[in-house]
């Protein structure tokens, strides 16, 4: 949805999923290259706006096709990041269990299955993987230092012109306000499917259930601790 719309400004670029594994699979065989750097080098010289700005959309279980955050940031250096992220994320995992089985990621694309089936430990995964993923940017965008700005999904659907104002402002990058579409250019996949998963996956759901185990870490905790007063013993005898 963001991605689209900075597209449509005419000065972002088109921050599209190069480094998906299906999508960088296609750009070797039509480039002929089949070294990551160098494709990503050629695609940045065929999809850069007329203002020399380029831009990809990357998920965090990416990373590892770069070789880590720290090769990401060689090939992309004094790069601004623009890290979306969702308040309520048990709807992202709802909607991302039901994609990964329709094959449908934005509107408009052709459903390989009409009949997707929910799967109360399929949502739990993909609610772990996002939570995870959310928190594995943040960490690695704070400590590396890393040019970063972070919005909420529903804040930039609900203010899609004010959003890129703040990103133009944010990147430097000028751009002529009545290119900023005022609605959002993809339509909400959303429908009574994600509802009713939603609603039934909260029922599932045992509220009684740890996600951390307190006695297990409060025995690991008191190991560790007897482990450095008896490291602290020896080091005190050999003195």
């Amino acid at each position: 949805m963001l991605g689209h719309a900075l597209h449509n400004t005419g000065s972002f670029g088109f921050p599209l999923e190069y480094a998906n594994p299906a999508n960088l699979a296609e750009w070797k065989k039509r480039l002929h290259i089949d070294n990551l750097k160098d494709v990503i080098k050629e695609i940045e010289k065929r999809r850069p706006s007329p203002n020399g700005v380029f831009a990809i959309k990357i998920h965090y279980s990416h990373i590892y096709i770069f070789g880590g955050f720290s090769k990401l940031t060689e090939l992309f250096p004094n790069a601004y990041f623009l890290l979306l992220s969702r308040e309520y994320v048990l709807k992202q995992a709802v909607s991302l269990s039901i994609a990964s089985q329709t094959g449908v990621w934005i509107s408009g694309q052709k459903s390989v299955n009409e009949n997707p089936v929910y799967s109360f430990k399929h949502i739990y995964s993909c609610l772990r993987e996002t939570i995870l993923d959310n928190s594995s940017w943040r960490y690695s965008l704070a400590a590396s230092k890393s040019n970063y700005l972070e919005f909420n999904f529903d804040d930039v659907r609900n203010n899609i012109v004010q959003s890129i104002e703040k990103i133009a402002n944010f990147t430097g990058v000028d751009i002529n306000t009545s290119d900023i579409p005022s609605l959002p250019v993809t339509k909400k996949q959303s429908n009574s499917i994600n509802k009713e998963w939603l609603v039934r996956y909260v029922s599932d759901f045992n509220k009684s259930a740890e996600l951390i185990d307190i006695k297990m870490f409060a025995r690991k905790s008191f190991v560790k601790q007897s482990v450095n007063r008896l490291l602290e013993i020896l080091k005190n005898r050999m003195q």
